[in-house]
């Protein structure tokens, strides 16, 4: 009877391999569920612990800040009270100075000489600067009324070319042979030969230089 018994066992476990050692399919479901839980958490744990973080830097400078603010109004209060203490002083000071019983009075008098003089001092600077000034202003226009009068009248044009010739040609290399001299108009015209460029030029500058020359025309070797 046992044998027959054993039997199927036998084929049964057969049949079922490993059936006991497999975990099931809910147990995997189960242990991934619980991963994702956990990384879920931590993810939670680390958020959370940055945003304690950044909220309590946020307080800390909130807190720094208002500290500096009173810090800076205690300061201003402080110089305030300092100044209006030492104004009071001041005043409190100028009034035991003038008004003291014994030497007041000649205090008095000689700040109040003192500051006549001051402003006596003052006023004669500023007539002596007013008188200076116009004694400027009137020597300048003394000579710009000196400068504008009338001009000398241009000499006729024979009488400046007389003047060119006698300029040009005093050098004793100037060539007064070979170069012509007349003037129109105030227009100095030279005509003639001469090779030297050098030479020409200078005859052109030496032209020029002579008072009432409006213009200088070099026609040397232009036929």
């Amino acid at each position: 009877m046992s044998s027959l018994l054993e039997k199927p066992k036998d084929e049964l476990t057969k049949r079922l391999p490993g059936r006991r050692s497999t975990p099931s399919k809910a147990a995997h479901e189960a242990e991934g569920r619980f991963k994702a839980a956990t990384r879920r958490t931590r993810r939670a744990g680390r958020k959370a612990g940055t945003t304690l973080r950044s909220g309590l830097a946020e307080a800390r400078d909130f807190a720094d800040e208002r500290i500096r603010r009173a810090r800076r109004s205690e300061r201003r209060r402080s110089r305030k009270k300092a100044g209006a203490v030492a104004a009071t002083g001041a005043v409190g000071a100028a009034g035991a100075y003038f008004l003291d019983p014994n030497s007041g009075k000649r205090r008095r008098h000689v700040a109040r000489d003192r500051i006549a003089g001051l402003f006596r001092r003052a006023e004669g600077r500023i007539e002596r600067a007013g008188r200076y000034g116009a004694s400027t202003a009137t020597g300048k226009a003394k000579g710009a009324v000196a400068g504008a009068g009338p001009e000398k009248p241009a000499p006729n044009d024979e009488a400046l070319a007389d003047r060119v010739r006698s300029e040009v040609f005093r050098p004793a290399e100037a060539p007064k042979g070979s170069v012509n001299i007349n003037v129109e108009d105030g227009v100095v015209y030279l005509r003639g030969d001469a090779d030297d460029p050098k030479q020409i030029r200078k005859l052109v500058s030496s032209a020029e230089s002579v008072d009432g020359v409006r213009e200088v025309k070099n026609l040397i070797g232009a036929g």
